[in-house]
């Protein structure tokens, strides 16, 4: 079930100046990077404002490397950057490799039952969120004295929906709350966690009622996916490379363009 500390999108902010961006004296248009926000969700509007950018600084690097005036600018692309890209595909062997090394990474989901308490603390509110916190205490305090109060103490305090059905969260698999929720429940034990959890949203008083841990998967069961992934993985580099070749010879002003690490996810 999808819960108050669901996946959400960043807070609004007050807007920043769009920067001026030139690739080989060439101006990117402000409306253009105005309109490619959109397609740019990150942790702050700053952050999105460079993913954009570094978008549409990228598409005019590609377009510098066509005749003048393509006929048709996105299959010309596309047929460039295949052109300019190599990645070979991954041999049995390194799939193998790549699945003893990874072996974490594949297993069936973990499943909980859990309840919560949700002390709200705005994220920029230090001193709310020291007070949430220390509440936390104090309820996780209360509990260990009545452990079957944990639904009047929901009700009292919790700022969740879930207050009233006992601050019952359900059964909870991968991906139904936000991450850095589901990070510290998937590793609790069973049983009232000792401290309050942290997240975006303030502080959590939280008891796992049931826990079914992920069991390992046989290599056959993953062996298309790991290939899949390591051939995108490999052709993701090799059009990196590529692009990066073309951003050292061009001068680009007002952006910084770079590549993080790889963004699959497997």
């Amino acid at each position: 079930m999808t819960t108050c500390c669901n996946t959400a999108t960043p807070e609004n902010e007050m807007s920043p100046a769009m920067p001026e961006i030139k690739v080989n004296g060439v101006v990117i248009d402000e409306t253009l990077l105005a309109q490619e926000l959109q397609y740019h969700q990150a942790a702050s509007l700053n952050q999105a404002i460079q993913q954009a950018g570094q978008a549409l600084v990228i598409r005019q690097l590609l377009l510098n490397e066509l005749p003048v005036d393509p006929t048709d600018e996105e299959s010309e692309i596309a047929a460039l950057v295949e052109k300019n890209s190599h990645a070979s595909e991954p041999s049995e062997n390194d799939c193998q490799r790549y699945f003893s090394q990874n072996q974490e990474r594949f297993k069936t989901e973990t499943l909980l039952e859990a309840d919560h308490i949700l002390l709200a603390a705005a994220k920029d509110d230090i001193d709310g969120r020291d007070e949430a916190k220390t509440k936390g205490y104090s309820i996780i305090d209360q509990l260990h004295l009545s452990p079957d109060s944990f639904a009047l103490l929901a009700e009292q305090y919790s700022i969740c929906p879930s207050k009233k059905t006992g601050g019952s969260l359900g059964q909870i698999g991968k991906g139904q709350t936000v991450p850095e929720f589901e990070k510290q429940l998937t590793r609790l034990p069973e049983g009232l966690a000792k401290d309050p959890i942290e997240s975006r949203y303030g502080f959590h008083v939280v008891r796992i009622n049931r826990k079914i841990d992920g069991k390992p998967l046989e290599y056959q069961m993953v062996a298309e996916k790991i290939k899949h992934y390591l051939t995108q993985k490999a052709s993701q580099l090799s059009i990196q490379a590529y692009i990066q070749s073309l951003v050292e010879k061009s001068e680009i002003i007002g952006l910084k363009v770079g590549f993080s690490d790889e963004n699959i996810v497997l």
